[in-house]
């Protein structure tokens, strides 16, 4: 009896160190078994995962210390930024090329998804860009192409960004055929159902409707069932919503939305949030809900406001908010109207830079690098390279131009829609010289010709008779029994300017009244808008919009719509 009770004495003192001994001995796999299958930024996994890196520190194994640092990068939300670099500062001493190219872009992504800092996100995909040439890991290569796609798809090229995510979706979902690991066989189908979802959104920005509704439906048979992919889910469900929206299909359309807000918002995902937001508050715009368009749009700002996250589609939100507290409250007006210029400013200053970049550190590179290769297989490879590289210079060339175009369209614009909206645009009752003291009179227009030519001409105004074809000067003193001379004479002196100006000053304001009024003229043609005005040819008439509105009708209307959110 003595000798059991001096052995449990014994194993009681000294089981502690035991076990602690059992818990230090633990393999890296044995740790990772923990937190592996848990979903990205679940705090819980974070105590195994410093169990992790002070194993990899202790044993000075660095591999293992990059994969610990990529772990604290996935799962701890509040410091990803530091965690990302640190597994790049270890990857830089340590790793192989592949390994720096995946933690560059590891940073990029935190960068764009968590923070919408697009410059930074662009500068770390370049730089994976660049470690990941040549690599035989094809799944990075394709990554980095998927990344890059996403931020031409921000930046509005649409057909350029369907092709980086067609040949993304194309790699990952002809490598789900082949036998693979359960872990790679997750992140091929995560990657291949991202890349179906980027198309169907690229598809959406360039109108192919029918296209990207059947591309988001396979994306929701693909992940409805499976729990590992309910993110997917969400935006698959997004996109379904946002097409039914466009079918006109309001209620089925609200379902799906609002079936998807909760799973992306667990995923911190802003802004698809706000895109979501923004397609509810349309819906209850149909419907004349307007205290609920309110909530949802006011939502939007909210995400603004706190994470400086502002897409282009959502933007008409702010102009919504504005026209509504424009009669009821001034100081909410201001703020909604200070929080639009504030989206306007972030998203002007970073395309200029981000379109440069990609163009010239992206495109061009990859232009001078088929070059290089040309160059082996002799001359006339080597013409074909010059002039890839000319086309991508004058592609740079292109894009930096009509994003100043673009800006000067902007401008112009909102200045006519200034003037129209404070009255100060075509307005026909203009303040004209008269001077009835002969002594003065420059004319030969008595007071009373000139009386009877002004009423006559307000008659011809205000019945919009200028609107008939092939009218002259001539045929118009006649209509308003005068002659010719007499009514030049007035509407040099009245109106300022000459007999033919007059009438395509007359003719332009009326259309541009009609397209700012009349939701039908939008969808006009050219032709039509020139026949509605009286102007006989197409190509005269877009001069003299020009001329007198600042910007080309083509354009007017295009903006005209986004404003109005009509396709």
């Amino acid at each position: 009896m003595k000798k059991l009770n001096c052995f449990l004495v014994l194993f009681s003192a000294f089981s502690h160190l035991l076990f602690c001994q059992q818990k230090k001995d633990m393999t890296f796999g044995e740790i990772r078994k923990n937190y592996e299958r848990m979903t990205i930024d679940n705090g819980d996994a974070l105590p195994y995962v410093r169990a992790y890196i002070n194993k990899a520190k202790n044993e000075c194994n660095h591999s293992r210390l990059i994969q610990g640092y990529r772990d604290g990068r996935q799962f701890d939300l509040e410091h990803k930024l530091q965690y990302a670099d640190s597994a790049l500062t270890i990857s830089l001493k340590y790793g192989t090329r592949d390994d720096i190219g995946s933690d560059y872009l590891s940073k990029g992504i935190i960068y764009y998804f968590y923070q919408k800092k697009y410059k930074p996100a662009l500068d770390q995909y370049l730089k994976a860009h660049q470690y990941l040439k040549g690599s035989e890991d094809r799944y990075l290569h394709y990554k980095v192409i998927y990344h890059l796609g996403v931020i031409k798809e921000h930046l509005g090229y649409y057909d350029e960004s369907l092709e980086h995510f067609q040949n993304c979706a194309a790699f990952y979902g002809a490598a789900l055929d082949k036998k693979l690991h359960d872990h790679e066989k997750f992140n091929y189908k995560k990657a291949f159902l991202n890349s179906l979802h980027q198309l169907t959104v690229s598809h959406r920005y360039l109108k192919n409707f029918s296209k990207s509704d059947s591309l988001s439906r396979l994306g929701y048979q693909l992940s409805s069932d499976d729990e590992d992919f309910q993110l997917e889910k969400g935006y698959f469900l997004k996109c379904m919503g946002i097409s039914k929206f466009h079918q006109k299909d309001y209620d089925r359309a609200e379902k799906d939305l609002e079936a998807a807000l909760p799973l992306i918002l667990k995923r911190n995902d802003f802004g698809w949030a706000s895109v979501v937001y923004y397609y509810l508050g349309k819906i209850s715009e149909t419907r004349n809900n307007q205290a609920q368009a309110l909530r949802y749009y006011s939502k939007i700002d909210t995400i603004f406001a706190e994470h400086q996250i502002i897409l282009p589609e959502v933007y008409s939100s702010y102009h919504y908010l504005i026209k509504y507290y424009k009669a009821s409250d001034v100081n909410k007006e201001l703020y909604y109207t200070n929080q639009l210029l504030k989206a306007d400013s972030l998203i002007s200053k970073e395309y200029p830079y981000l379109s440069s970049k990609l163009h010239r550190d992206y495109d061009r590179s990859t232009l001078i690098e088929e070059k290089e290769n040309m160059e082996k297989a002799g001359k006339r490879k080597i013409r074909m390279a010059k002039f890839f590289i000319l086309s991508g210079t004058l592609l740079l060339s292109f894009f930096i131009i009509r994003f100043f175009k673009d800006r000067n369209v902007k401008k112009q614009y909102d200045l006519l829609q200034k003037k129209i909206a404070q009255h100060q645009y075509g307005n026909s009752e203009r303040i004209e010289k008269e001077i009835f003291d002969g002594s003065t009179r420059k004319t030969s227009l008595t007071p009373e010709m000139t009386l009877e030519i002004r009423s006559k001409l307000a008659k011809f105004e205000k019945e919009l008779l200028f609107r008939k074809k092939g009218l002259t000067q001539k045929s118009i003193a006649n209509l308003l029994h005068t002659n010719s001379h007499y009514l030049s004479v007035y509407i040099n002196e009245n109106k300022s300017m000459n007999f033919n100006k007059y009438m395509a000053e007359l003719r332009i304001n009326y259309i541009t009244r009609m397209l700012n009024t009349d939701n039908r003229y939008l969808h006009y043609t050219i032709e039509a808008l020139a026949e509605e005005c009286g102007i006989a040819a197409r190509q005269n008439f877009s001069k003299l919009f020009f001329q007198i509105n600042g910007i080309r009708p083509a354009d007017y209307i295009r903006r005209r719509k986004q404003e109005l959110g009509i396709d």
